[in-house]
């Protein structure tokens, strides 16, 4: 298995170096190991976390079963075609294996909507 290394901000502003620490993580035919880089993370005592990306990363975490939640903006714009970005790329999810969504809070500002939902697992 061959390995990724994924640097981490230093938590503080005053260290010489831009990356406090670095984690390595295993991959699986080509693509992140995301349950190996979860490990490491939570060793580094990280509870909480932030992903933000494109579609092919949110689906792959997605089908790793690591995402808690999952924060969805609506704006007043229709994109369409086979280059529009879409929230989850690559092979997707049949409807019996599709991620399950739970909805937690719906607030609108100006024209948009944002949405908050649960994955339920």
């Amino acid at each position: 298995t061959d390995c990724r290394e994924t640097a981490l901000p230093s938590p503080s502003p005053t260290q010489d170096s831009k990356f406090d620490r670095t984690i390595h993580t295993k991959t699986i035919e080509g693509e992140i190991d995301w349950i190996d880089a979860f490990q490491q993370l939570e060793t580094l005592g990280i509870k909480r976390l932030a992903i933000l990306g494109g579609g092919k990363l949110v689906a792959s975490v997605l089908a790793a079963g690591l995402i808690d939640e999952l924060w969805l903006t609506v704006c007043p714009l229709i994109l369409g075609g086979v280059d529009a970005p879409t929230p989850v790329e690559g092979k997707g999810f049949l409807a019996d294996l599709a991620p399950k969504l739970e909805l937690l809070a719906v607030k609108q500002v100006g024209g948009e909507v944002f949405l908050h939902y649960r994955c339920d697992r």
